[in-house]
């Protein structure tokens, strides 16, 4: 017996289809744009307690995206670590894991003294919305929680250096009457 052709069969195939596309293009995050609102993070912290952007509203931000495996993350994380403390806490640095499996925390924060939040993207959203493709990847938000710049791979001493200045003189803009 020959299988007959079912028109029926195949439109509702294609609408079907045609409809998961629709659903799923609704569900793409969109991309970062410098002068735009930070996307929220999706992100835990050390106990597992869900990290917002909006503890640490108003202070300039230095978002950094890391992976274990990465010796520029580690080596870049060193750098920051020198530039937090040189100023003073008044730019928070926060920096987030995207590995699948989680690393010792613990341990990197005690080996390299690092006194910023370490925090967790164990399901890659914060990863899609910050639109890291490889690590390390830095994000600059100013005070008001605006994207600043966004760079992919390690920042020189000397870069990291001037991000810190942009940061300070956006927080120094934002507090200007008028602003």
């Amino acid at each position: 017996m020959t299988k007959q052709f079912q028109p029926r069969r195949g439109l509702r195939t294609v609408l079907a289809s045609a409809l998961l596309l629709v659903v799923l293009a609704g569900c793409q995050e969109d991309k970062l744009v410098v002068g735009d609102q930070a996307p929220a993070l999706a992100a835990t912290d050390s106990a597992g307690e869900p990290a917002s952007l909006d503890a640490w509203r108003g202070r300039p931000l230095f978002l950094t995206f890391w992976s274990d495996g990465c010796s520029s993350c580690v080596a870049e994380m060193k750098e920051l670590e020198k530039l937090t403390q040189a100023n003073d806490g008044r730019i928070v640095v926060v920096a987030v894991n995207v590995d699948a499996e989680p690393p010792d925390m613990r341990e990197l924060r005690q080996r390299l003294s690092l006194s910023f939040p370490l925090l967790r993207d164990s399901l890659g959203i914060s990863k899609e919305r910050y639109d890291v493709a490889g690590t390390p990847t830095s994000v600059l938000i100013d005070a008001q929680g605006r994207i600043l710049s966004r760079y992919v791979g390690m920042r020189t001493r000397d870069e990291l250096a001037g991000d810190f200045a942009a940061l300070n003189a956006s927080a120094r803009t934002s507090a200007a009457p008028g602003t």
